[in-house]
């Protein structure tokens, strides 16, 4: 049977504050899209993470 590992969210980026009510890790707010991806691709690699987009728009960063 395999273990189940869980990551840490390292950030968040996102283009509406209200999508993300409260969260432990840092919340980025974008003006657009291009730079939300921007945003999260630099987080991703200075910060050695693993990038996700969620269904409603906000991208998390979790650690490898």
């Amino acid at each position: 049977m395999k273990e189940s590992q869980t990551r840490s969210i390292l950030a968040v980026v996102t283009l509406d504050k209200n999508l993300v009510i409260h969260s432990s890790a840092p919340t980025f707010l974008a003006k657009d899209k291009k730079s939300q991806e921007k945003i999260a691709s630099e987080l991703g690699r200075v910060l050695a993470g693993n990038v996700y987009g969620l269904a409603n728009g906000v991208i998390i960063i979790t650690q490898e």
